[in-house]
């Protein structure tokens, strides 16, 4: 099932329909759903793919000419002589032969071209450019390494990237996504997988509304041969050396340890180490750092957080990571009840918060709030938080607050709400108050007398 990603689509479909010539750099973690995407984008066109190895340049260009083989075909013997001496050039250039007015290009992470062979790009640029043949050609990119492309891909490339029409970055799904992928489930067990998966499409695509969250959990992420249940090293591996000293990093952050002195007594690190290891985690979106909004409420708030970005990682580190004995010697539904059940509402929290947020994005891109946001935020406070804030251009504050350790929202909850806007020394105008399940009958009442305070439940969401 192909879910979401109507936007980039659309994207996609704009640049293809035009005419015109194009060079796309589409990329994403790894199980973000690139790959998903190009797929269902181009399965009604013509195209050409190539999904580049990690191999030395002379191997990837047998390998490159052996795909063009296939899937383009060599049509006379001078073509097919001595295939190891064919340039890129040579190679893109038999794209002609791709059916229709537009071509189709596609390489799959082509930073593993360019890390052995940098004059690839130029190849690249030539056939976008239209230097091999008149027809038109859209070429697409794609790459999994977040980091090379943001921060090292001008560096490798040069002013190629100049070249480059358009970049896509692919995020993590919504929870109205998550939703439509297990319709079997009840809107509080699609928070739970929300929360578990971080909305990443390859980790959603392990798991079945067949079975009970537990059920998923022990089956498909516990279990021993489960594809999940080492993904939280592997995904680490993948992006960085000196894995054992990030693991020790992000075991700490998914404890609860976010802030760098913190960090620094539980795990002996020099301060200075832990930056540079924060740095490269945040570059890779693996760890990210949360500031507090900016308010005249300064010496009530907490500054410089470091939490884990995406929910899987945090479940992986906060649950498996370090025990993994006990999980070998321990049933998978034993180790669930002992380890996971007792704490996972409050892992699912941080996704409620999301949510709300994302809701409140919503009605402000259909126009339904009674304020048009162009500032939002997320207050932490030593005493509490306010999880978002969203202020107009004639400061009036949009503000929402979610609860979901409890299936009730008291209004013991809203004034502690208050109080904590109070200390922040920022506006109330609207109050959006978003619950796990209902509200007292006090806060009820409450709502109904001003009208400025709106109460949305789960399934309202």
């Amino acid at each position: 099932m192909f879910l979401g990603r109507s936007d980039e689509t659309a994207i996609l479909n704009k640049y293809y329909e035009s005419g015109e010539n194009s060079l796309i750099v589409l990329y994403g973690r790894t199980g973000i759903g690139k790959t998903s995407l190009i797929k269902n984008f181009a399965k009604d066109k013509p195209f050409f793919y190539y999904c580049s190895a990690q191999a030395s340049d002379r191997h990837q260009i047998s390998i490159f000419t052996e795909a063009v083989k296939n899937q383009i075909g060599f049509y006379s013997v001078d073509e097919q002589k001595d295939v190891d001496v064919l340039s890129y050039d040579a190679l893109f250039a038999l794209t002609k032969r791709i059916p229709g007015d537009m071509k189709l290009v596609i390489i799959d992470e082509f930073q593993n071209i360019i890390k052995q062979n940098k004059e690839f790009m130029d190849s690249v640029i030539k056939l976008a450019g239209g230097e091999f043949f008149d027809e038109k050609v859209m070429v697409v990119l794609l790459s999994s390494s977040i980091s090379w492309i943001e921060n090292g891909l001008v560096s490798s490339i040069g002013s190629s990237a100049l070249k480059i029409t358009e970049f896509i970055k692919l995020k993590e799904l919504s929870f109205v996504d998550t939703v439509r992928m297990f319709p079997g489930y009840s809107v509080p067990d699609s928070m739970m997988i929300y929360a578990i998966t971080g909305g990443v499409p390859g980790y959603m695509a392990k798991l079945t509304d067949k079975l009970s969250v537990k059920e998923n959990i022990c089956n498909n992420i516990l279990g021993g041969d489960s594809f999940l249940r080492q993904e939280g090293s592997a995904y680490i591996k993948e992006e960085l050396r000196e894995t054992s000293l990030y693991n020790t990093i992000l075991k700490y952050i998914a404890q609860g340890a976010n802030k760098l002195n913190e960090l620094h007594a539980l795990t002996g690190f020099g301060r200075d180490k832990i930056s540079v290891y924060l740095k490269n985690l945040s570059e890779r979106e693996i760890v990210e750092k949360v500031f507090s909004y900016e308010s005249d409420g300064r010496e009530y708030t907490r500054k410089g957080l470091y939490r884990i970005k995406c929910g899987f990682t945090e479940f992986w580190f906060r649950y498996i990571y370090g025990r993994e004995s006990q999980l070998e010697v321990m049933s998978p539904s034993d180790f669930f009840d002992t380890y996971i059940a007792p704490d996972i509402n409050h892992f699912a929290l941080e996704a409620f918060i999301k949510v709300g947020t994302e809701y409140i994005a919503l009605m402000d891109s259909m126009g339904r709030l009674p304020a048009k946001i162009v500032r939002t935020g997320r207050w932490w406070g030593k005493n509490g938080d306010i999880d978002i804030i969203g202020v107009s251009h004639d400061q009036k504050y949009v503000i929402g607050k979610c609860c979901w350790l409890n299936d009730t929202f008291k209004f013991s909850d809203f004034e502690e709400l208050m109080y904590n806007i109070n200390l922040a020394k920022i506006g109330k105008d609207y109050i959006y108050l978003f619950s796990k399940g209902g509200f007292d009958r006090e806060l009820k009442e409450f709502a109904e007398e001003n009208s400025n305070i709106n109460l949305i439940s789960l399934n309202d969401l």
